[in-house]
């Protein structure tokens, strides 16, 4: 009796599984979903925030249909963007779903492109609803625009396949750096002030004069946006953003350190490595000092001045006129950040505490004060070790063989 109740109970767990193992009852098709690629944050009038989504379009596997495919929709046959307000980023998102016969996904989303005017007002909340709704990116990349957010979206770039493809591959290049959503909250948490760094970005103008007409159909690096408690509070250009990324060691390879030489001639450094260290003090009578120590190497990438590399005392006077650039650039941007902005981007505060914990405790609740009066050090030297094939410029040799 007993062998007949487990039988007959097996029996019926099989039975019931069977349906189970023939089909995936919670699967989304690729036609039924909305695929994001890119996303804006704009602020309106009365305190609404514009959500825009830069939407991907399906193109068809066959010859015929892909390139028919590629002719539709935003001008490049990709992607399309759509818009929705709210008074929140959760309302706008829901009012975007109405508009859309597709369901919204955020999955394959990199990026994130905040308009100025939201920067200014403040992002805390729409980086509380991002990092808590669970089908956002975290690793998602962040800018600000210097116009609006969906003015970005709408670039028909000519190199990628959409404008979120070209801002991703633009932060690749040694003129820019990426900043993502986890980096942000580390900050977030991690600085008295709540201060960080995001890159800002424009489309480009129409016209940079009268005979010149500029392409705007790509976004392009701006410098730096500054953020502090949550609001941005001011923007490195692209000449102090340099100092920056040598502070906090973001030189990338293959950069080019461009020397002013008198006569409208040309020294032009390639560098091919580089590393910043910061190294905290603070002396008997209670000054912080922070000692800002470069060390890199380069070749010479362009000389039409009168210096020889083969020279010793000609090329001695080279690196230091290299290494007086770089200090030049350093000593721009902290001018900048500790008096104009008083806003600790370059983690002096994280040095000093691990160097002085209990007298960092004492310190972080007036930090943009103390962050404002650190004496700084430069300890900088770029060391060119190649001239490459011309040991001297041409009309140098031209002179010498005639």
């Amino acid at each position: 009796m007993k062998r007949r109740m487990i039988r007959a109970m097996l029996c019926g767990l099989l039975c019931w599984s069977v349906p189970l193992l023939t089909s995936c009852w919670d699967r989304v098709e690729v036609n039924d979903i909305a695929i994001i690629v890119g996303a804006g944050i704009d602020q309106m009038d009365g305190k609404q925030v514009k959500l825009s989504a830069e939407i991907y379009i399906p193109v068809e596997s066959t010859g015929e249909g892909q390139e028919s495919g590629m002719k539709a929709g935003n001008g490049n046959g990709k992607t399309f963007v759509s818009s929705a307000a709210g008074s929140s980023m959760a309302e706008a998102m829901y009012k975007l779903q109405e508009r859309l016969s597709r369901k919204l996904y955020w999955g394959h989303n990199d990026i994130f492109v905040i308009g100025q005017a939201r920067a200014e007002h403040g992002i805390e909340d729409d980086l509380d609803f991002i990092l808590r709704y669970v089908r956002m990116r975290e690793r998602a990349n962040i800018y600000i625009s210097e116009g609006s957010a969906v003015d970005v979206l709408g670039i028909i770039p000519r190199l990628e396949p959409n404008s979120m493809e070209a801002l991703s591959e633009l932060s690749k290049t040694e003129i820019s750096i990426t900043v993502d959503l986890k980096e942000i909250i580390e900050r977030i948490v991690e600085t008295p002030d709540e201060t960080y760094a995001i890159p800002y970005i424009n489309r480009g103008k129409l016209l940079t004069d009268v005979s010149h007409v500029r392409n705007p159909n790509v976004p392009y690096f701006r410098g730096m946006s500054l953020f502090k408690k949550g609001k941005m509070n001011g923007n490195l250009n692209s000449d102090l953003t340099w100092g920056y990324f040598w502070i906090t060691n973001q030189i990338k390879g293959n950069t080019i350190i461009s020397l002013k030489m008198p006569e409208e001639q040309t020294l032009a450094v390639l560098l091919t490595h580089s590393k910043t260290t910061l190294i905290p003090s603070i002396t008997p009578d209670g000054k912080w000092k922070m000692k800002i120590k470069v060390r890199g190497e380069g070749n010479l990438l362009q000389n039409t001045s009168s210096l020889d590399f083969m020279n010793p005392a000609q090329h001695k006077a080279m690196i230091k006129k290299t290494n007086e650039e770089v200090e030049m650039s350093i000593r721009q941007a902290l001018k900048v950040l500790q008096k104009k902005y008083k806003t600790d981007v370059l983690d002096f505060g994280d040095r000093f505490r691990k160097l002085a914990p209990k007298q960092w405790q004492k310190e972080k609740k007036n930090w943009s004060t103390m962050f404002s009066e650190i004496e700084t050090e430069l300890d900088v030297e770029i060391n060119i070790q190649r001239p490459g094939i011309l040991n001297q410029n041409i009309k140098k040799m031209n002179r010498v063989n005639n």
